[in-house]
């Protein structure tokens, strides 16, 4: 078990011929638990992966100990040094972004771009409450995405308490003062779209073009050793 996703929490439970395994930790802001049975003669039975998502990282460490505490009560143990050493379970990735969000988000991206250059030359007052509704509607369908990169997460999420600061700004009758803030927030969250866009085309191009290498290699060598 790889403790670098910290916090990780593993318990274990020793019942006559069998021991008990439960592993608990976090990815991101999902939530893992990975329960594993071992018998006395080297049967090893792994349980179904249980997932938690979580819209913030807020919570998530009460929620750990809260089953930690749980299992606990069953008769579960924390894990000795030595125990903590060996391998006992292995980490699933964490999701990958869904091919499908793509399409739209390079739309938004375009939306995005065009609200912000109207917002930089049209000194209209009532384009701050689409850039609001706009930048509000970014943010609610990449907070849905489970495999958002970490910056692009901590960018979105930061969009959207920007947005909730300009938006208390213009009831106070600042509209005309906060519209170059709206401007520009359009225009990157717009580059940030089309960064998350090519980000993903890059590394799959790069995964298709790593296993082209590998089966021209694998086919070279089956060539030479027929010679």
């Amino acid at each position: 078990m790889k403790d670098k996703q910290a916090p990780l929490i593993q318990l274990k439970r020793e019942i006559s011929q069998t021991v008990d395994y439960w592993v608990c930790y976090r990815v991101g802001r999902t939530l893992y638990q990975v329960s594993v049975q071992e018998q006395a003669n080297g049967q090893t039975n792994e349980g179904e992966v249980t997932t938690e998502r979580f819209p913030f990282y807020a919570g998530m460490k009460k929620r750990m100990r809260q089953l930690a505490e749980e299992k606990e009560a069953l008769g579960f143990r924390p894990l000795t040094e030595e125990e903590r050493a060996a391998h006992v379970i292995d980490e699933p990735e964490e999701s990958s972004l869904d091919p499908a969000f793509f399409k739209p988000a390079v739309r938004l991206a375009w939306m995005l771009l065009g609200l912000g250059i109207l917002l930089f030359v049209l000194p209209y007052e009532r384009l701050n409450n689409f850039a609001f509704g706009l930048g509000l509607y970014v943010w609610y369908e990449t907070f849905r995405q489970a495999g958002l990169p970490k910056n692009f997460r901590r960018y979105f999420h930061g969009m959207f308490g920007s947005l909730m600061v300009l938006q208390v700004l213009s009831a106070f009758e600042l509209e005309r003062e906060v519209q170059p803030y709206y401007a520009t927030l359009s225009v990157l969250s717009a580059v940030m779209l089309l960064l998350l866009v090519v980000q993903y085309h890059w590394k799959e191009t790069d995964q298709i073009a790593q296993g082209e290498s590998v089966r021209i290699r694998k086919i070279k060598e089956y060539t030479d050793f027929e010679e």
